[in-house]
């Protein structure tokens, strides 16, 4: 029952790091997947921060501040389609000049929670 934690500084455009935690190796679909991002990023193109590991583990985040949403979708990488897919709603009135940090939180292969900067995003309806 090993811990994963793995985080890499800059894989994209806009952000500072992403991190990946798992706490037993053994069940791949719970943990924490953070995101990072620098200042002023979502006045720029979408952002977009993944992690894969063939053909265990994917996930993909989306941050889409023109839509005012965020999509995350997670699954195995082994061509299957994702095991679980949510759409967050950002908050009105989003200083994005501000660093926000983005928690991805999944439990047996199933998106739980999106948190920014500690807050919980509501669920998109529909």
């Amino acid at each position: 029952m090993a811990e994963i934690k793995s985080r890499q500084e800059r894989p994209a455009q806009g952000v500072e790091y992403s991190e990946i935690h798992i706490s037993d190796e053994e069940n791949l679909g719970t943990g924490v997947f953070a995101i990072a991002l620098e200042p002023k990023a979502m006045l720029n193109v979408p952002i977009v921060s993944s992690i894969v590991n063939v053909p265990v583990f994917q996930m993909f985040v989306n941050i889409n501040y023109s839509d005012d949403e965020v999509t995350v979708v997670l699954g195995r990488a082994d061509n299957n389609p994702p095991l679980s897919r949510e759409v967050f709603v950002l908050p009105k009135n989003l200083d994005v000049t501000r660093v926000y940090k983005f928690d991805v939180l999944f439990k047996d292969w199933k998106l739980e929670e999106l948190k920014m900067n500690g807050a919980a995003l509501e669920k998109a309806s529909g």
